[in-house]
């Protein structure tokens, strides 16, 4: 996935790369490897080169605004695939959308059924991982299908947990 970020009169393209669980990010000609898991209300953990960063993320359409120890960042991102066709993120895009384990762990609670209604970032699970709790979120509006998910049930990084349908 290729984005373009900008900031003031810096444009970036910033290519974001995925092998499997091994994610890396290309800045020019410059390869950061990097992780990174949505926590709630739009916090994120990082680890960039090795590097452990906490970072506060807030979207609207016009810009993204990025709040760390470091500062406060805004920018504009621009997908170059969506050509202006601008579509709010609770609804993400129509289909089906499979949901999988971010990381290896231990379902603790599966908050949801098949047939169930749920809303954009509507907690959907819990994985516990690293002796921490993670609560997986739905990623738009839908209705909940074929749930994989099983509480005490150990997954690995990759692992089909449920789909959400829109």
């Amino acid at each position: 996935m290729i984005l373009e970020i900008s900031s003031g009169n810096d444009n970036v393209l910033v290519e974001i790369i995925s092998n499997g669980s091994k994610k890396k990010i290309r800045l020019g000609e410059k390869e950061v490897s990097c992780d990174w898991v949505r926590l709630a209300d739009g916090h994120y953990s990082l680890i960039l080169d090795g590097s452990v960063l906490d970072v506060l993320v807030s979207i609207d359409p016009e810009s993204c605004v990025v709040t760390s120890r470091a500062g406060t960042f805004s920018f504009r991102v621009a997908d170059p695939r969506r050509s202006g066709l601008m579509q709010r993120t609770e609804e993400g895009l129509a289909g089906v959308e499979r949901i999988c384990a971010e990381m290896p762990g231990k379902i603790l609670r599966v908050l949801v059924q098949e047939g169930d209604a749920v809303a954009f970032d509507q907690s959907l699970l819990v994985l516990e991982a690293m002796k921490m709790q993670n609560e997986i979120r739905a990623p738009k509006n839908g209705v909940v299908k074929n749930v994989a998910a099983v509480a005490g049930n150990a997954v690995n990084t990759g692992d089909f947990l449920l789909n959400i349908e829109s």
